[in-house]
């Protein structure tokens, strides 16, 4: 890729971006207005650029900065062409030992409307469990929780969103009634994950939901997940909703089951590679750690026009520690 600053804005470099963004909107069939994020300027800009009638002054931006934005553009999806010839697919959802356990825990909670927890080390495949869970079950919404769902209301928002319902009413007291109406008669399940996120008073209102409605509530997370309710500093604070969870369990690495899953999805023969990814599961990250190793590894052996062999999948481990990486 070029530095567009060490190209001079001559007329023949800004007309030949010109042709170039009208066959590329011709061919793709995008609008100035689908052009406007990638390439940075309005689509009115574009318009008048493609045109030939744009002049912005040299403070405004003239057509010589719209040329190399256009450039860097072209650039871009070049670049994104290559690798997508390097880059390997990820294998989608793949049906883990620890997979299997997470939906059965799930369908139970949901058919009995029950609460239960799930709690796993980083990388065990909670979530991909829990999102295919959603996507097999009906009436099953699964929210996912950061550090920015610090208020009641923000709770209620992130499960109304899940429902797909964007026209919530306001105020804490009333999003709340108004979630608890959505979630009452509808055998459903609520998956909050990430719920290590979730403060005392947040958790109080989940309780209260189940309480006045009887829906199935799932809570995943890390290890915190249980540590607070069955043990913690605050344990009586969370009383009230650990005497309500009828199922929890703790799974803090993978299971040999689940890498030997993840090899078949990767179409990994070689014995030597898969015991080297029993030793990256058990390492933070686990599989998805894997998931970023293999997926350099089959790179580099694509680079060497090679398949795939344990050298590959070892130099990938090793870039990603130089890199420190995060799991």
């Amino acid at each position: 890729m070029n530095n567009v600053n060490d190209i001079e804005e001559t007329d023949d470099f800004i007309a030949d971006q010109r042709a170039w963004l009208l066959e590329h909107k011709a061919v793709t069939g995008l609008a100035w207005s689908q052009l406007t994020q990638p390439i940075g300027r309005k689509s009115s800009t574009l318009s008048l650029f493609g045109g030939g009638k744009y002049n912005g002054g040299p403070y405004a931006g003239g057509n010589g900065e719209i040329a190399k934005l256009i450039y860097r553009y072209r650039q871009t999806l070049n670049r994104q062409s290559e690798l997508s010839l390097e880059a390997p697919d990820i294998p989608s959802f793949f049906e883990t030992r620890t997979a299997l356990d997470i939906m059965n825990l799930l369908s139970w909670a949901q058919t009995r409307g029950r609460i239960c927890v799930w709690a796993g080390g980083a990388g065990t495949g909670k979530t991909e469990a829990a999102k295919e869970y959603a996507a097999r079950a009906s009436n099953v919404w699964h929210v996912e929780f950061d550090k920015s769902v610090n208020s009641i209301s923000a709770l209620c928002i992130a499960v109304l969103m899940a429902m797909r319902d964007f026209t919530p009413p306001i105020g804490a007291q009333k999003l709340s009634a108004y979630v608890a109406n959505k979630l009452r008669d509808s055998q459903g399940l609520l998956i909050l994950d990430e719920a290590q996120h979730l403060d005392i008073e947040q958790i109080e209102v989940v309780r209260s939901w189940y309480d006045r409605t009887g829906v199935g509530i799932a809570l995943l997370g890390n290890e915190s997940v249980i540590s607070r309710m069955n043990g913690g500093v605050r344990k009586a604070e969370f009383a009230q909703l650990s005497s309500r969870v009828g199922l929890s369990d703790y799974r803090a690495q993978p299971l040999r089951d689940d890498v030997e899953a993840f090899a078949a999805a990767w179409n990994v023969q070689s014995e030597d590679i898969l015991k080297f990814l029993h030793r990256i599961a058990l390492q933070p990250g686990a599989l998805r750690s894997a998931t970023y190793t293999m997926e350099i590894a089959v790179m580099l052996a694509r680079g060497e026009n090679s398949e795939l062999m344990l050298k590959h999948v070892q130099a990938a481990h090793m870039q990603r520690a130089k890199g420190a990486v995060a799991a």
